[in-house]
């Protein structure tokens, strides 16, 4: 199943690329988020994240897991498997400060990928609504500051983006010692690549 949701993300993210992100494309979004956390519950994948997560920092220390990048070409050629086409500017967006990553790793070492998740899920709704606001679908906004609401959001996704940026190296990185967390890792990239689209497509790029 969340292979599945993964493969609806990247229908969404490919759609709204070429048309604009509207307030439904958001909730579409959100609400696939939502459903990977709830079968991420059912199955019981929070456990086996934080133990994953556990074993990274006992073996290679908090300071070294807090530092972990993103493997772009990993990155790039997993969406790919899923349609989803990774601009190469996206993963290389600038660096993510301290404060940012020792707040994005306690996020997932105390809430787990659901939280994470259902998170995510909570903000693209809150940007669904601010979208609503604009009567429907942005085109390419290249001067954000020129509208409040367009700043506030690209202010938003540019603060999530460097939360889940650092929350990608870790599950991504345990997933190959503990089975299953591989479809966790995609949904991650997914949600990140849906908010790199999103504020490449109203922000204007980086």
């Amino acid at each position: 199943m969340l292979d599945h949701i993964v493969r609806e993300l990247a229908v969404i993210h490919n759609r709204a690329k070429q048309r604009g992100f509207s307030g439904e494309d958001a909730r579409a979004i959100a609400a696939q988020l939502r459903t990977a956390a709830v079968r991420s519950t059912q199955i019981g994948i929070d456990a086996s994240a934080k133990e994953g997560v556990h074993v990274l920092i006992r073996n290679r220390g908090r300071q070294a897991v807090l530092s972990l990048e993103i493997d772009r070409a990993k990155t790039k050629a997993h969406m790919k498997r899923y349609g989803i086409d990774v601009d190469e500017r996206w993963l290389a967006a600038g660096a993510v400060d301290e404060a940012t990553r020792r707040k994005a790793l306690d996020a997932l070492t105390n809430d787990g990928v659901t939280g994470v998740l259902t998170h995510t899920a909570g903000v693209f709704e809150k940007i669904g609504s601010a979208l609503d606001a604009r009567a429907g679908s942005f085109a390419r906004v290249r001067y954000a500051q020129s509208d409040p609401l367009v700043w506030l959001i690209c202010t938003e996704l540019l603060s999530e983006i460097a939360m889940i940026f650092v929350q990608l190296g870790p599950i991504c990185e345990a997933s190959a010692i503990v089975p299953g967390l591989d479809i966790v890792c995609a949904a991650l990239e997914a949600s990140l690549s849906a908010y790199f689209a999103m504020y490449w497509v109203l922000c204007g790029g980086f």
